[in-house]
Formats: C-alpha cells, sequence, structure tokens
C-alpha cells in the first residue's frame, strides 16, 4: 500500500502513457473506455501530439485524467493500491477514481465541462511563480485583485490575479525579497476569483454527477483535510476553481510516509522534497518506474 499522489494540468508531456497503453491490459481498457466517450482527436494527440498540442486546456486536462487512471490501474493489477490519494488540482479527479469516490466515464465527463468552462469563461489576466519568499510575506504585498493560487511549499507559490494587478504584484513581491518571480504560460487567472463567472455552471455541471464514499483515504487540495463526505468532495470541487490549492498543507496532512507520484512528470516529488515532514514520492511515470518498484 502506497499514498497516490496525482500531478495536473503542466505536467503533461508528449508520449506520457504510451509504453502503459502498449503494454498493459489494464491500461489498454482505460484507453477503449475513453475511446468511446472522447473525440478522436483527443486520443490521436495524446498517442502522438506534440508539446505544444498538448499545452491546449481542452487537451491536456482530460488527457491527464485518462492516462492517471490507466496508470493507477495498472498499478491495482499488479497488487499496488492506494492507502490514500490526493491530488493537485486537476489531479483530485483521477485522486478521486482511484479512491473509489468516482466512475472513470462520470470523471471524464466532468473533466471534458471543467475545461470547456477554464477555456470559454477565463477573464483577462495570468499567473506567476515566486521563489524564496514567504507566503505570509507575499500575501502581505498583494494588491486587490490578485490572490494566491498554489501554497506549493515554503519557498514556491504560485499568484493569480487580473493582468494590471498581476504586474504590479510582481514588482512588489521582488521588492520584498523574492529571489524570482516569472510569468507562468497559462490562459488565464485560475484559482483566483477571476474564474467565479465559471463556478455556477461548474456546480451545474457537479450537481449531475453521482459521488460515493472514497474506498481509499481522500486528501483534498481545497480544504487541506482528509474528506469522506460525498455531498462536501462535490462542493469543494466546485469551490476549486477558485481556491487555492493548499499543497503544503496537503503534505502535511498525509505525513512522511511512502508515496507515488502517479502520472508524467516529477512535479509533486519536486515539491515534496522541499516540505520538511512531506512523503517520500517515487515516480510512477513509466512501466520502468514501476519495474524498479517491484525490485525493491
Amino acid at each position: 500500500m502506497s499514498v497516490f499522489l496525482f500531478p495536473g494540468q503542466g505536467s503533461q508531456q508528449p508520449g506520457m502513457g504510451k509504453d502503459f497503453f502498449e503494454q498493459s491490459a489494464p491500461a489498454k481498457a482505460v484507453l477503449e473506455e475513453a475511446r468511446s466517450l472522447s473525440p478522436a482527436s483527443l486520443l490521436e494527440t495524446l498517442a502522438d501530439g506534440d508539446a505544444a498540442a498538448l499545452t491546449t486546456t481542452l487537451i491536456a486536462q482530460p488527457a491527464l485524467l485518462i492516462v492517471e487512471t490507466a496508470i493507477a490501474r495498472h498499478l491495482a493489477s499488479i497488487g499496488i493500491h492506494p492507502s490514500a490519494c490526493a491530488g493537485h488540482s486537476l489531479g483530485e479527479i483521477p485522486a478521486l477514481v482511484a479512491a473509489g469516490a468516482l466512475t472513470f466515464a462520470d470523471a471524464l465527463r466532468l473533466v471534458f465541462e471543467r475545461a470547456r468552462l477554464m477555456t470559454e469563461n477565463v477573464p483577462e489576466g495570468g499567473m506567476a511563480a515566486v521563489l524564496g519568499l514567504a507566503p505570509e510575506q507575499i500575501e502581505a504585498v498583494l494588491p486587490e485583485g490578485v490572490q494566491v493560487a498554489n501554497y506549493n511549499g515554503p519557498a514556491q507559490t504560485i499568484i493569480s490575479g487580473k493582468s494590471d494587478p498581476l504586474e504590479f504584484a510582481m514588482v512588489a513581491i521582488k521588492e520584498a525579497g523574492a529571489k524570482r518571480v516569472m510569468p507562468l504560460k497559462v490562459s488565464g487567472p485560475f484559482h483566483s476569483e477571476c474564474m467565479r463567472p465559471a463556478v455556477a455552471e461548474y456546480t451545474k455541471v457537479l450537481d449531475t454527477i453521482p459521488f460515493t464514499a472514497p474506498s481509499a483515504r481522500f486528501v483534498s487540495s481545497v480544504s487541506g483535510q482528509e474528506e469522506s463526505d460525498p455531498a462536501r468532495i462535490r462542493e469543494l470541487l466546485g469551490q476549486q476553481l477558485v481556491s487555492p490549492v493548499r499543497w503544503t498543507q496537503v503534505m502535511a496532512t498525509i505525513g512522511s510516509v511512502a508515496a507515488l507520484e502517479v502520472g508524467p512528470g516529477s512535479v509533486l516529488s519536486g515539491l515534496a522534497r522541499r516540505i520538511e515532514g512531506a512523503p517520500e514520492v517515487a515516480s510512477a511515470a513509466n512501466l520502468a518506474d514501476v519495474a524498479a518498484l517491484q525490485a525493491e
């Protein structure tokens, strides 16, 4: 048993999941189910798309759900089951699938709508990464219209907001002592109040999705706590679009235990190394990584 951690948008990369889809029967079954529920263009991009194509929100979000669910199903097939699940932003949805609170088909339907709303109802604005300054020092200089979007660790925080206030905030944060302040290549001010227009419609979609109590522990990145009530989980997912990702708190709630990053890349393992008391995170991004886990 291990904690499963699911990365979010930004972790996608060309070729992700390819070896699982080619060699793992449970992963192939996830892909076939996705094929029956998705436009052909999505699966074509997942199979052969370049980095630019996979960056598109409408493609990236469902593609990550498919790949991360496929990897989790492969792990289950070889006897590696989650004792707890958590996800970073979008990653919460495959985490809920792996935890048994949401079916893959319902999760895919939800993610298609989430991606659409985050594309169509996006006001002008952006996000920036702040390195080397404590979150409370960042919060002290944020102007109206900008807020913390991700608490990723004591030395990495993401801010989000409207364009002009965001530019002002980046200057103020640098003057406050940040080592680096970097604009992110994103299509909008996600995880901020700027996304409020999308929440009402997203909530209507969530109300059509059946949730059940998770069979494995689930830690919400919105509350930073373990959550088990289906209605509460649905409510938190609705708030997620305008709420910060409390990843530092998620790591504290899970504690210093063994965990797997169930998805492409190594973003979550990198964050964990910089958070005292966080899980020790190993990669499950490809079959070679999984084979190494089995050999230990």
